[in-house]
């Protein structure tokens, strides 16, 4: 299986079309996903991850600027329950802790739930990418649609001091105002050994990505004829927390100690 990285919505891959590529799907809603993959028994059900995300968008709503948010791309997920709403971590609490099974078994069913809960949020956030993504979009096709009428000819146009007069009056001229969130890879990467069948490959074409892979020094090699990739593809097959830019195995996450195949396009 091939498997999109670090992107679970089809909109977000970049580049021509891998044939077969198929895309996460984390379990936020009822239906599967266009090309989704959803794995057969997920911790948490639809109804209790949307109660899960609504409780970190209450939680969200505290921060003015957010970019003090980004941390979560950073964070251990310990360190991200313990700034955020207690209701949260109760929620996921229960969802594991029903006194059935071995301490292992139990154990590792709170690992997969937090794995799961990982990813619903790296859905979420990659919606709301796209949700800002189209009203930029639409803001700026409005204010160039004023300028036309109003008779502002072509060289105010691109120099921009239009979209600095909508800027300076209603604050948006671009939604964004220019703040990057990255999207949090690195924990997505940890997390998705708890669900990804043992063959799949993870494919990735994005470029930033990839140069933190360089710069970590991790040996791709030239895909083998038989995996379906596009030519030129190069594979590494790495614990998933050698993925994420660990130096070592985190003690709180045992799940991030499976191999990943990653596949890169360049």
């Amino acid at each position: 299986m091939l498997l999109s990285f670090p992107y679970m919505h089809p909109e977000l891959f970049s580049g021509d079309d891998v044939p077969g590529l198929r895309f996460f799907d984390p379990g936020m809603t009822a239906e599967v996903g266009e090309n989704g993959f959803r794995p057969e028994g997920l911790p948490l059900d639809p109804k209790t991850a949307a109660a899960l995300i609504g409780d970190c968008i209450n939680f969200g709503e505290q921060f003015k600027d957010p970019s003090e948010m980004a941390y979560f791309g950073v964070a251990s997920t310990e360190e991200f329950y313990e700034g955020s709403s207690m209701s949260i971590r109760a929620q996921l609490t229960r969802s594991f802790d029903d006194g059935q099974g071995s301490k292992e078994e139990r154990e590792l069913k709170e690992t997969r739930s937090r794995a799961q809960f990982i990813l619903l949020l790296g859905w979420f956030f990659e919606e709301r990418m796209m949700e800002l993504a189209g009203l930029e979009k639409g803001v700026k096709e409005s204010w160039k649609t004023m300028d036309t009428t109003i008779g502002v000819d072509d060289e105010d146009r691109l120099d921009g001091r239009v979209v600095e007069l909508g800027t300076a009056v209603s604050h948006t001229a671009g939604v964004s105002d220019g703040q990057a969130i990255p999207l949090p890879w690195k924990r997505i990467a940890e997390a998705l050994p708890a669900f990804v069948p043992d063959d799949a490959v993870l494919v990735c074409r994005d470029a930033e990505i990839i140069a933190v892979w360089n710069d970590m020094e991790i040996d791709f090699v030239a895909a083998a004829p038989d995996m379906g990739l596009p030519a030129g593809a190069q594979v590494a097959t790495f614990p998933a927390w050698k993925f994420a830019g660990r130096r070592s195995e985190p003690s709180d996450f045992p799940l991030a100690s499976r191999e990943l195949t990653i596949a890169v396009i360049r």
